[in-house]
């Protein structure tokens, strides 16, 4: 009997993670994500595909899964308990290629296969150092630190960026390493006291080969001050062996450049971002000519940004962008500039493809399904379609290779409708997602999700940490929006958010909510509940100041006081940029935007979830939003993660953040005035 979607059904779900294919396009290797909640755990699981014949196989690669996978003509490299191994293409033949501490991430194989690049954590005190690579452990914090105290437990920061995200950096950096596959020895390429790539920022893997194994491309941060700075920057190295020769930044901008790909052995093609401190700037495409020294800049005027990108035969690149709450395939001509779009409303998030396109895989997913692998064939070729309203669905061939979902095959799911919605002089779009038994003769209460960013979007995509059919399940209609500071619909909606958070972004959102009050008779006016993380946090306590229409909400690791927070996040940039310069020098802006200010409005029953290890929104923003609910008299919940960060990633406590989520809402949804 189809049933609603349940915490325990979710965690069944193999999520998959990476996706590569042989050159030939003959083999694909997976990597999927295995959640066991009882135990709570977590590992990976590998698959091999025979893509002629459609056979999927399981291979034990390593006894808790392998991760980064990398493949040549011949051979498989993955990692695995912090060091790198080779394979046969079958997964026979394991021979371990890296020893020594500081784990391995991200390994890249040169053309020929005889040397990988991939990141290592160093740390910068020598004593520190010497001591991990003696003992195999993480040294004590004294060591770490240079405390004059052996037995003291310090931590100790001369400059800023400290800490990341969830994590303190501890006094090590990111390296840059290259190792010799069949003598396994290896050098640190960059041995500076700076992060190689960059911790921030993050994207796919920053570091690249020439197609004659001569050079490498990879992105550093040159700025003193990098808490400050988005001026991740192209470098190009030259080899000798192992040995790292002459050194050139061929960035041309001090904006936030990434992704170095090789085309040729003298072109270098690279995504950037041309606005200095801006994070979310509009990402474009850039080829560098070492013959010339010369710079092409690509979709200067195309209202997508690039995310995935690779060459293929005739001079084109193939890329995936946003394309509203979908995700598309994209095709570029380097010789006239002309962008043509090849798919339209699915979903695609990552891709693979053989250098004349004969394979191409793909990763697709929707509200109610989760990730798949899908080969595409019967691409289209057409003008892209930018304006809302005017997209199609495209009429590619899609055949699926992995059947992740089958574990669903007896839950009940909607696949969401699209509403597009007038706002001022402009349009906007969101989805409504209807409960399991749904008769169209009742009221249901609302569910008003907010996503964060702000610049981000809710996308048609099954999501693990806010999946709205989890929400849908408890009995209530589920919708989001992508309101102002929402990529994908163009860069200006993108802008608008930037110095502005709390002016059309709120309304534009209730606006939302009136729309479709007035196209679903089914929702219950008197049951409205909203919920929102991060900038959806800060959505949400501003607008428990400003309206008493819903009858509860969830405030998730959210801004609370925004002067404030430019003092207390990681990533200053940002905070400089989306109010115009430091705390102290724009007090005025940051003030008000802020929620904190309205705190005698506010009236609405709230939960409030925050992570320790969130050094993004800090935990002073969860704890002084409680203490304010409390001194209101509002009744408020307060759920801290002692070891989480800004998203709740240990199993058990995911499975206990949808019950506290959804109960909450659902309790006060139902409450009797």
């Amino acid at each position: 009997m189809p049933h609603p979607l349940s915490t325990e059904d979710l965690f069944k779900i193999e999520r998959l993670k990476q996706v590569v294919m042989t050159p030939d396009g003959k083999t694909a290797w997976l990597v999927a994500g295995r959640i066991d909640l009882e135990q709570n755990s977590s590992s990976n699981v590998n698959y091999r595909i025979d893509l002629d014949s459609r056979k999927i196989s399981r291979v034990l690669l390593a006894k808790d899964g392998a991760s980064a996978l990398a493949v040549t003509r011949d051979r498989l490299f993955f990692v695995a308990e912090g060091q790198l191994f080779e394979a046969a293409l079958d997964g026979s033949d394991i021979r371990q290629v890296t020893k020594g501490v500081g784990g391995v991430s991200a390994p890249v194989v040169s053309p020929d296969g005889s040397k990988v690049l991939f990141t290592r954590s160093v740390y910068m005190r020598a004593e520190a150092q010497a001591e991990f690579e003696k003992t195999g452990k993480a040294p004590d914090m004294a060591v770490v630190y240079g405390c004059s105290h052996p037995k003291a437990r310090a931590r100790i920061a001369d400059r800023l960026f400290y800490r990341h995200w969830d994590a303190w950096t501890e006094n090590m950096r990111n390296h840059l390493f290259i190792v010799d596959v069949a003598s396994g020895r290896m050098t640190d390429l960059t041995p500076e006291d700076v992060d190689t790539p960059p911790i921030a920022l993050e994207t796919a893997v920053n570091y690249a080969f020439s197609p004659d194994g001569s050079r490498i491309a990879f992105v550093q941060n040159p700025d003193a001050d990098s808490a400050r700075s988005t001026n991740n920057s192209i470098w190009m190295m030259e080899l000798s062996g192992l040995e790292a020769g002459r050194v050139v930044r061929i960035s041309d901008t001090d904006g936030c450049d990434a992704m170095p790909q090789f085309l040729s052995d003298h072109e270098i093609a690279y995504c950037s971002m041309l606005t200095p401190g801006y994070e979310a700037d509009a990402v474009r495409f850039k080829v560098y000519d070492l013959r010339t020294g010369q710079t092409r800049l690509y979709l200067e005027h195309f209202e997508r940004s690039v995310d995935q990108f690779m060459a293929v035969e005739g001079g084109r690149i193939l890329f995936l962008a946003q394309d509203f709450a979908h995700s598309s395939l994209y095709e570029l001509c380097l010789d006239c500039g002309r962008v043509r779009q090849l798919t339209g409303g699915r979903t695609y998030l990552h891709f693979a493809a053989t250098a004349d396109m004969g394979r191409v895989l793909a990763t697709v997913e929707s509200l109610d399904k989760p990730a798949e692998l899908v080969e595409l064939s019967g691409l289209e070729s057409f003008e892209p379609r930018l304006v809302l309203g005017s997209e199609r669905r495209s009429s590619e061939t899609v055949t699926v290779l992995t059947h992740f979902g089958d574990v669903l095959r007896d839950v009940e799911m909607d696949a969401g409708e699209r509403v597009i919605f007038d706002y001022k002089d402009i349009q906007l779009e969101g989805y409504i997602v209807r409960p399991p038994g749904y008769d169209a003769s009742k009221k249901y209460p609302l569910i008003l999700l907010i996503h964060g960013g702000p610049q981000g979007a809710f996308l048609d995509s099954f999501h693990y940490r806010w999946n709205v059919e989890m929400f849908a399940a408890q009995g209530a209609m589920v919708a989001f929006c992508n309101p102002h500071g929402s990529t994908g619909y163009g860069h200006a909606l993108t802008r608008a958010i930037s110095r502005h958070w709390s002016d059309d972004c709120p309304a534009a959102v209730l606006t939302f909510v009136d729309a479709l009050l007035a196209r679903f008779p089914q929702i219950d006016a008197d049951r409205l509940t909203a919920a929102g993380a991060s900038f959806g946090g800060f959505m949400i306590n501003w607008i428990m100041g400003h309206t008493d229409r819903f009858k509860a909400f969830v405030s998730h690791d959210g801004i609370f006081n925004t002067e404030m927070s430019g003092y207390i996040t990681d990533e200053l940039w940002f905070n400089e940029y989306e109010f115009g310069g430091k705390p102290f020098d724009v007090a005025a802006s940051c003030q008000k935007h802020s929620p904190h200010r309205f705190v005698k409005n506010f009236k609405t029953p709230t939960l409030v979830i925050q992570g320790e290890q969130d050094f993004r929104c800090f935990i002073s923003e969860g704890v002084a939003l409680f203490t304010a609910l409390q001194y209101m008299g509002v009744p408020s919940r307060l759920i801290y993660f002692p070891d989480e960060g800004h998203w709740v990633l240990n199993p058990a406590n995911s499975a206990l953040w949808y019950d506290e989520v959804v109960g909450w809402l659902m309790k006060w949804a139902n409450a009797s005035d």
